[in-house]
């Protein structure tokens, strides 16, 4: 009989201690449920002041933007667990408020990530057009041209297609900068690769290749790129020629060289050294012209010209 009794008294004591730590435990997550919606409430409020601060400033600013709606979202989601606190303590019965604010808490979160998102999307390309991209000339910079020709003469080899590399360089910049200055020209500069990208078609690469020297990669054969180049050079003379005043004409001209693959070489940097050799073959021969004939490239002459202008013509990887 005592020894029942004692069972029952332990079962009734454990059952106790269950229910006793049960309501601890529901205690315990409504305090934390309070405080939890009480944290969502002050959120919102801060994110508030933060919507009304951005907002003059916003503007077409993605970034700005994202940041405005995903302060919108923070809002809504306080509002929402105002509104649920308020329910649960009886103050209020609107539970449809509550479904709507929820509903434009995910609105509004969505709009935000997708504006950042498209944020994060145009700074990525920004950067990567800054790499490849000149910031006087808007043309490609040295390394891009380099690593399109490499492999575009690496595909040349199994598709057969033509490429030809023009080499341009405006005489006598250093006299027209030491007698015009430096801003004019840079303004030059612009010029002529404005004029380059004009005449270019659309799949040919336009590069500053360095100081007042371009390139332009073409997909035609050794003919047609002829005519191109001349075709560019006297473009260039016609629009990039400018007036210091009424009765002084400012002469900008270029000379080309023009080398083809397979015409005249089997590989990336064979072109680049023929089209500039042949460039400063135009030079030699009195300026402002194509230069297409035979030409050394083994020559002291374009050496000394090659340190004063641009260094190694050598291309990684050809």
């Amino acid at each position: 009989m005592g020894g029942g009794m004692s069972t029952v008294l332990s079962t009734f004591l454990a059952v106790v201690a269950q229910a006793s730590e049960a309501a601890v435990k529901d205690e315990g997550a409504e305090v934390f449920g309070v405080i939890f919606e009480f944290s969502s409430l002050i959120l919102a409020l801060i994110a508030f002041y933060f919507a009304v601060r951005i907002l003059p400033s916003i503007g077409r600013d993605v970034r700005k933007r994202s940041w405005l709606f995903l302060s919108l979202a923070a809002i809504s989601f306080g509002i929402a667990m105002t509104v649920s606190m308020m329910n649960e303590l009886g103050v209020i019965n609107l539970p449809v408020v509550y479904e709507a604010t929820e509903f434009v808490f995910v609105l509004m979160f969505a709009i935000g990530f997708y504006y950042l998102f498209t944020a994060e999307h145009k700074e990525t390309l920004k950067l990567k057009r800054q790499s490849t991209t000149d910031d006087l000339t808007s043309l490609y910079t040295h390394g891009f041209f380099q690593t399109y020709l490499v492999n575009k003469v690496s595909n040349l080899k199994t598709d057969g297609t033509n490429l030809t590399v023009l080499f341009l360089d405006i005489d006598d910049f250093k006299q027209y900068n030491d007698q015009f200055g430096h801003q004019e020209g840079d303004y030059v500069l612009q010029k002529v690769a404005q004029t380059i990208t004009q005449e270019a078609r659309g799949e040919d690469i336009a590069s500053r290749y360095g100081g007042e020297e371009f390139t332009l990669i073409l997909g035609c054969d050794f003919d047609t790129a002829c005519r191109v180049a001349e075709r560019l050079r006297s473009s260039i003379e016609e629009r990039c020629s400018t007036f210091a005043d009424p009765n002084m004409r400012r002469s900008v001209t270029v000379c080309v060289g023009i080398a083809t693959f397979d015409h005249d070489a089997d590989s990336g940097d064979k072109l680049v050294q023929i089209a500039d050799a042949r460039m400063y073959q135009a030079k030699k021969r009195g300026k402002n012209q194509v230069y297409t004939g035979d030409v050394e490239l083994e020559n002291d002459e374009m050496e000394q010209y090659h340190k004063a202008h641009h260094g190694s013509l050598g291309l990684q990887g050809s």
